[in-house]
């Protein structure tokens, strides 16, 4: 009896267990993230929705210590540690096609350095590398993910001063409208096929 009782509550934990890992991870299919409820600091990794790691990255700001942003927050994508830090997605994306867009800025500090950053997103999708005094512009890529996975911001070098991201949005792109029912009218076609070798054969 002590035995089944033992053996019972060791199953429950497990479950329970079980029950709290998935809960602490998730598949999203959106994100929108502007970085304006993060707090200012240097060498930031209290995100939301993001981790860091390999390195550092700092939450800037205007208005603030370093008023470099066009909006209220920013992250300059190459901390104060001179090591830049990857920043990825606390989340994995479920398998389907995303309109992924963001803005970037140069450093807008030191004219002698041009810095680059890799995005990944189901692989590497693109290489940016921008001038000290480019401003923010928008990126916009179409992804496609075969699996499940992350979105990640790698940015090239170790001097303290990175490229600025900002306004970062993921969204599913919907199924074309008609394509259900394309896809419903092309079964149709196949079973009345199907029934008419059926009749074919039985005559």
């Amino acid at each position: 009896m002590l035995k089944s009782v033992l053996m019972t509550a060791a199953a429950a934990m497990v479950a329970l267990t079980t029950m709290t890992s998935v809960a602490t991870s998730a598949t999203v299919t959106s994100l929108s993230d502007n970085f304006d409820s993060e707090t200012q600091a240097l060498n930031y990794g209290a995100f939301a929705n993001w981790n860091v790691s390999n390195g550092t990255v700092d939450v800037i700001g205007t208005p603030g210590r370093f008023p470099l942003c066009d909006s209220a927050n920013c992250v300059d994508l190459d901390g104060s540690t001179s090591n830049a830090g990857d920043l990825t997605t606390k989340d994995t994306f479920a398998a389907g096609t995303y309109e992924l867009s963001f803005r970037l800025a140069g450093n807008q500090r030191r004219s002698s350095l041009n810095d680059g950053v890799d995005i990944s997103f189901g692989g590497l999708i693109a290489t940016l590398t921008k001038a000290h005094n480019d401003p923010f512009q928008l990126y916009t890529y179409i992804v496609t993910l075969a699996s499940a996975d992350y979105l990640s911001f790698s940015h090239a070098g170790g001097d303290n001063i990175g490229l600025l991201l900002d306004d970062v949005n993921v969204t599913a792109v919907p199924l074309p409208a008609a394509l259900p029912l394309y896809g419903a009218g092309l079964a149709a076609m196949g079973f009345v096929g199907w029934r008419r070798k059926q009749k074919l054969a039985k005559t």
